[in-house]
């Protein structure tokens, strides 16, 4: 039994080390879910192809098809029957307003996946950035509790020793007090972050390390301006604004569509009959003039949430622009623990108090914090420049 333990225990190692494996973004961008922007984007386009379908040769809708039948009787003569089939053609002569969607549909199309595919990836990678953010201001924390737990340890035998007065200890026990709070709330922190990510992608429910996001990418600043104006999500925006106007005149010209090609065919006994002509529907009072203000209404509703979209557009893109001229760049992340560590020392043997430790120890901490938020500040607005410029100038 003990041979099958010594056996199988490098076999659990395996195993274990293996779940301990850092998550990375390329592994988590293989489990992403459908983003709902996508499934919206799919079922806007969906909708003007079936606009389209419902208007294609020259039809207003489906033809009407009618099949009737009934007996003939007439004294001394046999009974027959009569038979009768009828189709009415509900005619669109507007057909230059359907060609005009269906060449804005055609360009919109690639347009909008593109877009809705950058800033899926876009949502997919801040959310892993803060989720890897949390995780690693959390192990900070978890440390500094160990940090502080010893200094309290080593405050109150310099107190019973009566190195030191009472009230440098209350002064530990504080600052313990407060980390506790921190980590709680960077433990709710990392579980929310956490549960964005589960959100876009199918990882596991319970938090497990990420691998760090590597180098900051280089994102070039020639004519960044210009390249900016030429991005996928200003022409996304632009192609389904136009998409949408020739939809609404399309739903106007159909709407006011009346005329209808008619036709029959019946036999009447020995007689047969053939009929064509034309019918017409005709208005109810107002519904010609509620139909164009109906347009008009939409199309002033489409216009000023594309002029909105753009503006938001821009004051991303200026920002993003403002943001990369100004920010400097950091190679790696600066550690502090050494740092810490000698602070402690002093603390242990008597050289620092902890109302002298505990200020440096906390100064420490915040730049070890504050250089983790910067480089993951850089790869956001990386990823920011990523998503809004064109993918030929990247």
């Amino acid at each position: 039994m003990r041979t099958f333990l010594l056996g199988a225990l490098p076999c659990l190692l395996l195993v274990q080390a293996a779940a301990q494996t850092p998550l990375t973004y390329q592994e988590i961008q293989s489990k992403a879910r459908p983003a709902p922007e996508q499934l919206r984007t799919d079922v806007l386009l969906a909708e003007r192809r079936l606009q389209l379908q419902e208007s294609r040769g020259f039809l207003r809708e489906s033809p009407t098809v009618a099949v009737t039948a009934g007996p003939r009787r007439s004294p001394g003569v046999p009974g027959t029957t009569d038979k009768g089939f009828d189709v009415e053609l509900p005619l669109f002569l507007s057909s230059k307003v359907r060609t005009s969607l269906e060449g804005s549909l055609g360009k919109a199309h690639p347009l909008l996946k593109e877009a809705t595919l950058r800033e899926s990836s876009l949502r997919l990678r801040t959310a892993y950035l803060d989720a890897w953010l949390a995780a690693r201001l959390l192990a900070l924390r978890e440390t500094d509790l160990l940090t502080v737990e010893q200094w309290l340890k080593a405050a109150r035998a310099r107190f019973e020793a009566g190195a030191d007065p009472a009230f440098q200890v209350s002064l530990v026990e504080g600052e313990w007090l407060k980390i506790q709070q921190d980590l709680d709330d960077a433990r709710i922190q990392e579980a929310r972050t956490w549960g964005n990510l589960v959100a876009l992608a199918d990882v596991p429910i319970g938090p497990v390390p990420l691998a760090d996001p590597g180098p900051v990418p280089v994102v070039y600043t020639v004519d960044l301006e210009h390249r900016l104006e030429e991005g996928p999500l200003r022409k996304a925006l632009l192609a389904q604004a136009d998409m949408e106007e020739q939809s609404i005149r399309l739903k106007e010209s159909l709407a006011l569509s009346r005329w209808s090609l008619r036709g029959s065919y019946a036999q009447e006994g020995e007689d047969k009959v053939t009929r064509f002509g034309v019918a017409v529907r005709l208005p109810r009072p107002g519904e010609g003039d509620a139909i164009r203000s109906s347009t008009s209404a939409q199309l002033h509703a489409s216009q000023g949430a594309a002029r909105q979209a753009l503006a938001e557009l821009d004051a991303r893109t200026v920002s993003a622009i403002s943001r990369i001229k100004v920010a400097p760049s950091i190679g790696t992340i600066p550690d502090f623990t050494k740092a810490i560590e000698a602070v402690g020392l002093r603390l242990q043997e008597g050289r620092e108090r902890p109302s002298e430790a505990l200020p440096i120890r906390r100064q420490l901490l915040e730049s070890q914090m504050a250089s983790l938020r910067r480089l993951q500040t850089q790869h956001l607005l990386a990823s920011e420049l990523q998503t809004l410029l064109p993918k030929v100038n990247q």
